[in-house]
């Protein structure tokens, strides 16, 4: 009687109190997070992984290692090796690592090797997992080494403009297209405005050149030309941007005489005569600091000060002086003047004709005395 109740009272004993059972650990890692993907050279990559014990048993001493491929660096070097007395049965622990992608990293997939090992039951355990970055680089193109030849430009010149395209980004370009943008610009390209470039890998550059004439009608001021550049990426997305390029289109001045009038209408020898010179100006800038002199054999006035002619206007200029010669009296103006390309000097070769007043005082004498000679002789034949 007393073994039968024993027997029984071991039979219907809670299970609370039965002897435990540890079972087995099964360690696992799992990614939480892995931001930014693709993720570029020189930016920050976050990885959250989860170490969790999915079995009933006890981990004992897991220790839990990161190690990234080169470029991918990890910020917190403390954080390379995390260890763990215990881990029990359905236990985890989250793991947050900072990582950064060198900047000069080439574009491409790289890896993050993650190991954990353990203690079970007296035994060594390892568990692996590869988690798997994509680092895509963005390019960006710019340009450096800007020339314009020549460096003085005018209206109607044609000049050649260059430069270099590098890729300063972190991907690599392909389909790079480079157009000098001239639309409602006084420019017309001789010649193709855009040039293709294949590839450019980050770094890379390539020279190019363009011929450009400059309107007739443009204004002398500055320009801004636009050089607008496309390109796809490794993604085959397509990326663009724009750089500009100064021009300065100078004014340069052209003096002429556009006539020359003198008073009285014929000049003689011992007039005082005043000679009006037009200088016109049919250049594309003003002429400042305009100056005409004569260098006519006579006393008087022989330099003129006009100051400012603009482009496509004139401006009369008075000499005078005491003629006391006669015949073609020749004579040198010189124009001086400056405009935005600099000083100018021009000299034009001129001829006055000055009649002789003395042959022009005897002529009425000389006239009138042979007409009383004829008289007088016709005169004595009739009385005779």
């Amino acid at each position: 009687m007393i073994t039968l109740i024993a027997i029984t009272a071991i039979a219907t004993a809670p299970t609370c109190c039965a002897a435990p059972d540890n079972g087995n650990t099964d360690i696992k890692i799992a990614v939480n997070e892995l931001d930014p993907q693709p993720v570029e050279p020189g930016r920050d990559l976050v990885l959250s992984v989860t170490l969790g014990n999915y079995g009933r048993g006890v981990a004992e001493h897991a220790v839990l290692t990161i190690m990234p491929d080169s470029p991918i660096v990890l910020k917190n070097e403390n954080d390379r090796i995390m260890r763990y007395d215990r881990i029990i049965g359905y236990g985890a622990h989250v793991e947050t690592y900072i990582l950064y992608i060198d900047p000069d990293a080439v574009s491409g997939n790289y890896d993050i090797e993650l190991g954990a090992t353990l203690t079970d039951d007296g035994q060594h355990r390892e568990q692996n997992l590869t988690v798997p970055v994509v680092v895509r680089g963005e390019p960006k193109l710019v340009i450096s080494d800007i020339t314009v030849e020549p460096e003085i430009i005018k209206p109607e010149d044609t000049f050649n403009l260059s430069f270099r395209v590098s890729n300063k980004g972190s991907g690599t370009a392909s389909t790079v297209q480079v157009t000098t943008a001239l639309d409602n610009l006084s420019f017309v390209p001789m010649g193709a405005d855009t040039k293709i470039i294949k590839r450019l890998d980050p770094n890379a550059s390539e020279q190019l050149s363009y011929r450009i004439m400059t309107s007739d009608n443009a204004k002398v001021t500055s320009y801004a030309i636009p050089i607008t550049m496309s390109c796809n990426d490794e993604s085959g997305g397509n990326v663009t941007s724009q750089s500009f390029v100064g021009i300065n289109v100078v004014g340069d001045a052209d003096l002429c005489i556009a006539s020359v009038k003198t008073r009285p209408e014929n000049p003689v020898s011992g007039d005082i005569v005043a000679l009006t010179v037009k200088i016109e100006n049919s250049g594309h800038g003003d002429a400042e600091s305009v100056k005409v002199t004569i260098d006519i054999p006579f006393d008087g006035t022989k330099t003129a000060f006009l100051g400012k002619i603009e482009a496509d206007d004139d401006a009369p200029c008075l000499f005078t002086f005491y003629a006391t010669e006669s015949g073609d009296i020749p004579y040198r103006a010189v124009i001086s003047y400056k405009d935005d390309i600099g000083d100018h000097a021009t000299t034009k070769e001129l001829i006055l004709y000055l009649g002789d007043c003395g042959n022009g005082n005897m002529l009425i004498p000389a006239l009138a005395a042979g007409a009383l000679i004829v008289v007088g002789v016709f005169y004595l034949r009739r009385k005779k």
